[in-house]
């Protein structure tokens, strides 16, 4: 191969990749503007929706049928209207109050609609405050009885998570990075392949590399060094995206365990070299398959509907090897996608094995090797390349 002219095609593909619009929405736009700012939007709107509902819950009030006086101290105290309903059920299900409860003897009945979240909210207010009740009563009689409260606790249990912040931020990581990474992996690269291929066909442009002196072999590569070149550089920015976003978004959860987590990114030099490590022969296989698969398109819409259904079919693995629990084996790490997102979720727990990452990563030289022959002999064929 002659290292110049592969130098030169790629050149060519990487100034015509940053001309086109289409290329930069794939590549730039997507995970630079939109990935952030959904992400921003569904936090913020989960913070405000909690938030409308606790509001709603106190402005419907509840209805309550109650006829022990502490019980119905203990809603007053809640700071909701207690209001007076004939039929406590249909209340709820029309929307006039939040929830309501019924006391029966020794039964006290919450009717919540838990397809609302006021209602939920509420619900589990009343629940909350019954709660306290019942252990006051049973602390009462107790001593009234002469009997110690200790007898109500007779052992502590205690909880304690070894994990860690930092492979509970590894799971979470984890379990989404993967799946993203290599979904917009292949949609990044998808119209820059589609323009090298269909797009020089729709602009009668590829007879001038064909009659250039580069060999087909010397074009193939030139051309896919450039789609892998679009595919890791979108794996990289949806990377910084990622992480800009959650832990700039993580003030925006009430959960303390969840701004740890946000806070917490599993990302140092070892971390980042191996997922870099991951993300090439899945690339180098990606740019291959999608190039040998556009080249049978002869138009740009058609290389489109050629290359749709291959980036919609990597979502099911690049998900399922995300998934906690999986029981690897290094049959599994064999498996092109779904060893990659299995090893992006192991690199992030910091649990995965040598063997197992050494696996995944042949399997993929290999699959990476296999495409790039395919794709250049299917440049080879006069067939294909001028197909009417």
């Amino acid at each position: 191969m002659r290292f110049p002219l592969i130098r030169a095609i790629y050149r060519k593909e990487m100034l015509d990749m940053f001309r086109d619009r289409r290329t930069m929405i794939s590549m730039l736009v997507v995970p630079l503007v939109v990935f952030p700012l959904v992400i921003s939007v569904m936090m913020r709107f989960a913070t405000r929706m909690e938030a409308n509902a606790e509001t709603e819950a106190k402005t419907m009030g509840i209805a309550a049928r109650v006829t022990t006086p502490s019980v119905r101290e203990a809603l007053e105290k809640l700071g909701v209207p207690v209001k007076e309903k004939g039929d406590l059920r249909a209340a709820v299900e029309k929307k006039e109050v939040a929830a309501a409860l019924e006391e029966r003897g020794e039964t006290i009945e919450v009717f919540v609609d838990s397809s609302n979240p006021s209602s939920t909210a509420a619900g589990d207010r009343i629940r909350t405050a019954l709660s306290e009740l019942k252990d006051q009563r049973i602390r009462e009689s107790l001593r009234h009885s002469g009997i110690p409260e200790s007898v109500l606790t007779p052992f502590t249990v205690k909880r304690t998570n070894i994990a860690g912040e930092r492979k509970m931020a590894g799971s979470v990581w984890g379990t989404m990075l993967g799946y993203i990474l290599l979904l917009l992996m292949f949609t990044g690269g998808m119209y820059p392949v589609i323009d090298m291929t269909a797009g020089e066909k729709e602009r009668k442009t590829l007879e001038a590399f064909l009659a250039s002196p580069a060999q087909r072999r010397e074009i193939v590569m030139g051309k896919t060094l450039a789609a892998i070149t679009a595919i890791i550089m979108t794996a990289m920015l949806t990377l910084a995206s990622m992480v800009y976003s959650l832990h700039s978004n993580r003030l925006a959860t009430k959960s303390e365990e969840m701004r740890n987590v946000m806070k917490t990114i599993p990302l140092d030099a070892n971390t980042l070299a191996m997922l870099v490590a991951t993300l090439i022969p899945v690339a180098i296989f990606a740019a291959s398959l999608m190039f040998a698969i556009a080249l049978f398109a002869r138009s740009f819409k058609e290389g489109q509907s050629y290359l749709t259904p291959l980036a919609l079919l990597v979502i099911f693995p690049a998900l399922l090897g995300g998934l906690p629990g999986l029981q690897s084996t290094p049959a599994l790490f064999l498996i092109p996608i779904f060893n990659a997102s299995l090893v992006i979720r192991g690199i992030m727990l910091g649990d995965l094995s040598t063997v197992n990452f050494a696996v995944a990563l042949g399997a993929n030289l290999v699959y990476a090797a296999i495409a790039f022959v395919i794709a250049t002999r299917q440049f080879e064929k006069e067939s294909v390349l001028f197909r009417s």
